[in-house]
């Protein structure tokens, strides 16, 4: 299991160190160096494109306000960074389980029992925020399914204008969500009541 801490801990380190690079060159090499790693672990080429293009309004959105508020080289530099964390991270997340992840966190955190921190509540609190993601995304796929069917136009200014139509059943199905998440964690003993 020590070979999963390294992991991660080179995956945090190799993220941090995209942040701090300025030359389009090395952000090239670190191009080059995500690609040999998707050949290597065998990751779907086709699939990690799809993953970045669903982002891509995100990264798109936060170049532009780099690009407003600085110039443009800081914003196409905050835009390749970007660009490449997402993809490190679902290579990561190809080759790294909620479990090693878990266990991972919780072994690096260790030392917060000093100071009476539990790090494997941190570990598990961390797995379940990453795991909600792909929940919150269906969630608001089914709301925008069952919109349409009920003959609601969904867009931008829609959305603005009605945010209540989307966040109302999205509030209530996170709740339905965290409550049973709760439920488990109380039978699997991870937590205890009150």
């Amino acid at each position: 299991m020590a070979i999963y801490i390294v992991g991660f801990l080179l995956f945090l380190a190799y993220t941090i160190l995209i942040f701090f690079l300025k030359s389009y060159f090395l952000l090239g090499i670190i191009t080059i160096i995500n690609i040999i790693l998707m050949i290597n672990f065998k990751i779907n080429i086709k699939n990690t494109f799809l993953q970045i293009l669903k982002l891509m309004p995100i990264i798109v959105f936060t170049s532009s306000i780099n690009i407003i508020m600085g110039d443009f080289n800081s914003g196409l530099l905050i835009g390749i960074r970007l660009i490449l964390v997402c993809n490190i991270t679902y290579i990561f997340s190809k080759k790294m389980t909620m479990q090693k992840l878990q266990y991972c966190i919780e072994k690096i955190l260790k030392p917060l029992k000093i100071i009476k921190i539990n790090s494997r509540e941190i570990g598990i609190i961390v797995c379940i925020g990453i795991a909600f993601i792909p929940i919150i995304q269906r969630e608001i796929q089914e709301i925008k399914c069952s919109l349409k069917a009920k003959g609601y136009n969904i867009n931008f200014k829609n959305i603005i204008k009605n945010p209540n139509y989307i966040l109302i059943p999205l509030i209530t199905g996170i709740i339905k969500r965290i409550n049973d998440i709760e439920v488990s964690l109380l039978s699997k003993g991870f937590i205890a009541s009150n």
